[in-house]
């Protein structure tokens, strides 16, 4: 290989499955960017809907280097870059806003009309290193195993998901019911049970070997979908399944909140008359704030074995077979290591 070159894991067309780790050109840092040396990148439920090209993914760049839950070193800066970045152990925001408009003056950059995702919409993490804007960065502890650290982009969706049933729960101790035991439905679920909620945290069977062991393991309640709560509180969807959304709906209590961070490969039917009469709270949640990151890193520092255990490690080389464990439910969390 050159010395300008290195591995990555690259989308190359928008044909479904077209993902290979291949020979890429090194990425040099433009003005305002950084070069950030990767020490592990996750995959996750949108790595997938690329990989499958699904609905909803059709905006994704025609050819991308994949990879936007990173954690890595910085090692050069471009010019208008404080040099004080280099050596500075980095996770960068995935999901960015424009800085412009009236959304992203109200602190949600996260879902500005003309945000860019790492990885989706421009090169990604999933390499020997990748290039982001400054502005993006999130320092981290460099004291934590890169396992742990490389899970703050997902905590920062699950802590921004669970923050709007916390503003739902009003302080009290609530009934809860999380289906989909992924990495964002499992850590949610972990929050939850964290502050002080009674959570069940529901699969299906092929989810029983791995993700529902893991979490019977950290001691939460689980459940294949039977013996649930008859109309619990609150309920939170991260499965990206249209039944477990109509089940939420028409199994939540009366004045309950429903909340979704989940994407769909197939639009849902929901009985919004249920919605309705049962003045159901309906809530999207997508990406996370800044806020939501700095929470994830000083929640990781507080007990990082608690989190690494979450995670099974592939060589880069290995990038489409730990995008097949994640399709299958094989792993709770896969992270590539280049």
């Amino acid at each position: 290989m050159p010395d300008n070159g290195m591995r990555a894991l690259v989308k190359r067309s928008r044909s479904p499955r077209d993902v290979a780790v291949i020979d890429w050109r090194r990425p040099v840092p433009s003005a305002g960017e950084v070069l950030v040396r990767t020490d592990a990148v996750g995959l996750c439920g949108s790595d997938v809907h690329a990989w499958n090209q699904d609905i909803g993914y059709e905006w994704v760049a025609r050819s991308v280097v994949l990879g936007h839950e990173a954690v890595g070193v910085v090692t050069e800066v471009g010019s208008d870059v404080d040099p004080g970045w280099i050596g500075q152990r980095v996770v960068p925001i995935s999901i960015d806003g424009c800085g412009e408009c009236d959304v992203c003056a109200t602190g949600r950059r996260h879902i500005c009309p003309r945000r860019q995702v790492l990885g989706l919409s421009f090169h990604g993490a999933a390499a020997d290193c990748f290039t982001v804007a400054a502005q993006r960065l999130v320092v981290v502890p460099d004291d934590l195993p890169v396992q742990a650290l490389v899970l703050t982009e997902p905590l920062a969706i699950a802590m921004h998901a669970v923050s709007k049933l916390q503003d739902a729960a009003q302080g009290r101790a609530s009934e809860i019911v999380v289906t989909g035991p992924g990495p964002i439905g499992l850590m949610a679920a972990l929050l939850l049970d964290s502050f002080g909620h009674r959570v069940t945290l529901v699969g299906i069977a092929r989810d029983q070997p791995v993700r529902l062991a893991a979490a019977a393991k950290l001691g939460l309640q689980t459940s294949q979908g039977e013996d649930l709560p008859l109309a619990p509180d609150m309920w939170l969807e991260a499965s990206g399944s249209g039944e477990a959304l109509d089940r939420a709906v028409r199994q939540t209590a009366i004045g309950g909140a429903v909340v979704v961070p989940a994407v769909f490969a197939r639009i849902p039917t929901v009985d919004i008359n249920v919605v309705t009469r049962h003045e159901l709270h309906l809530l999207g949640s997508y990406g996370a704030s800044r806020e939501d990151y700095e929470r994830a890193a000083v929640i990781l520092q507080r007990d990082p074995g608690r989190w690494d255990g979450l995670t099974t490690s592939f060589p880069l080389d290995q990038g489409v077979d730990a995008l097949r464990a994640v399709e299958q439910g094989s792993v709770v969390k896969a992270i590539l290591l280049p």
